[in-house]
């Protein structure tokens, strides 16, 4: 007998939760020892590739399922190939076993509304893990109650809904759902002015919408989460809209979007510590507005007026130690007239707090120089400035020569002698 069959049986177990199930299946023919192991496998990995044609794809799903000996299967990946005869039979066939899911994951390969997901998915009470990607989801449960009580991770990448409404009523009648993502980037969903949120016990919502396939209408995303801690929306048409509840336990948010209403943004994120804002301010903002909990801010420089997101912020962070600009997008807006002042009062983090600035992007303009340098000169506590200058120049003499140019500018402007370690990358 050679070594790897003496292995224990939960040893071989775990290499073959590695393998793909197919290859796992065919280990039975190597001896007696192999013959009904796969069976106990807690890990089933299907994909369409291993196979000549769906229909044995399909029968093969089946077969697995049906003399699989483990009461209990803690994952199932299932990535196909559909075609438009594949909807409907697929999960008819294949997931109202008699099986304790704990995971569930659906890869639907380029023809993303071929495969439909059944409502019979609602069924399977064991659930916790559920991702679907490339698929659409049948409505028809209406105002029932969803069994999926143990649902706590819902991953929903590029899926067709009937409607949001139907969405906000699935994502209502999940009471244990902890962390949602949404990346809505499929054109086959029908436009809404509403997507709700209501999940009491969410603790991190992810919410994307794809510039290629969004229609440009305003879409207000209305977030009912009390207990919400992490929030990441990206909407690249830049024209999303929140609520106007406060989020009192929310600790991280990273919100990239055209917001109309800043004012009412920023009075959602009293509560968080840590805060990136891509946004376009529309009007001067005025609102009294306190992050006591604000220790670290990025904000996006792609827009137009970004400094008067800063100053807002900056002003209203007594507790700010780590400060980060950055151009993540090249798609934002400039008007060259309008042009950054001072402010009238220096931030209280500045003699406080704030030990770290970091700038990726500057180009050394005479607005960001001054911005920079009035940093530099009030900011008594730095300990560390690191500048990522965007020099276009493919020499790179000439780049060095730049950098040490701007870092001169720098300190010159600051009209100030270093204590902490100024850093051009």
């Amino acid at each position: 007998m050679d070594i790897i069959s003496e292995l224990p049986d939960d040893l071989l177990l775990r290499i073959m939760s590695l393998l793909h199930t197919k290859t796992a299946f065919d280990s039975q023919l190597l001896s007696k020892r192999w013959r009904n192991l796969w069976k106990k496998l807690p890990t089933l990995y299907h994909d369409y590739t291993f196979h000549k044609s769906e229909s044995q794809f399909l029968v093969f799903i089946n077969k697995t399922l049906e003399l699989l000996e483990s009461p209990v299967l803690e994952s199932l990946y299932i990535r196909i190939v559909p075609t438009q005869t594949s909807s409907g039979v697929f999960l008819r066939g294949c997931l109202l076993a008699k099986l304790q899911v704990r995971e569930l994951n659906f890869i639907s390969i380029i023809n993303p509304v071929a495969l439909q997901i059944k409502k019979e998915i609602y069924h399977l009470q064991t659930l916790v893990i559920l991702r679907i990607e490339c698929c659409s989801l049948e409505d028809g449960y209406g105002n029932q109650i969803i069994p999926l009580q143990c649902l706590k991770v819902l991953h929903l990448r590029c899926v067709k809904y009937s409607s949001d409404a139907s969405l906000s009523n699935l994502l209502s009648s999940l009471p244990s759902l902890e962390d949602l993502f949404l990346d809505r980037c499929s054109s086959d969903n029908k436009p809404t002015k509403t997507l709700s949120i209501a999940v009491p016990r969410l603790l991190r919502l992810t919410v994307l919408r794809c510039p290629d396939n969004c229609e440009t209408h305003l879409m207000r995303l209305n977030v009912n989460a009390p207990s919400l801690k992490y929030l990441n929306v990206e909407d690249h048409w830049r024209n999303v809209s929140f609520s106007e509840e406060k989020m009192e336990e929310l600790i991280e948010a990273d919100v990239n979007v055209g917001y109309i209403d800043t004012e009412k943004l920023l009075k959602a994120f009293v509560s968080v510590k840590r805060l990136s804002l891509c946004v376009v301010t529309s009007k001067i903002l005025r609102v009294n507005v306190f992050f006591n909990q604000l220790v670290r801010l990025e904000i996006c420089t792609c827009q137009q007026e970004w400094w008067n997101v800063l100053e807002k912020v900056l002003l209203s962070s007594p507790k700010l130690c780590i400060l980060k600009l950055h151009q993540k997008h090249l798609f934002g807006t400039r008007d060259p007239t309008v042009r950054w002042k001072e402010p009238s009062s220096v931030p209280v983090c500045f003699a406080s707090h704030l030990e770290t600035f970091e700038w990726r992007g500057y180009e050394g303009t005479e607005d960001e120089k001054k911005l920079a340098s009035y940093i530099l000169r009030n900011a008594g506590r730095l300990k560390t400035v690191t500048i990522y200058p965007l020099i276009s120049n493919p020499d790179i003499r000439r780049r060095k020569i730049l950098k040490n140019h701007m870092s001169n500018e720098l300190v010159k402007l600051s009209g100030r002698s270093f204590t902490c370690k100024l850093v051009f990358r």
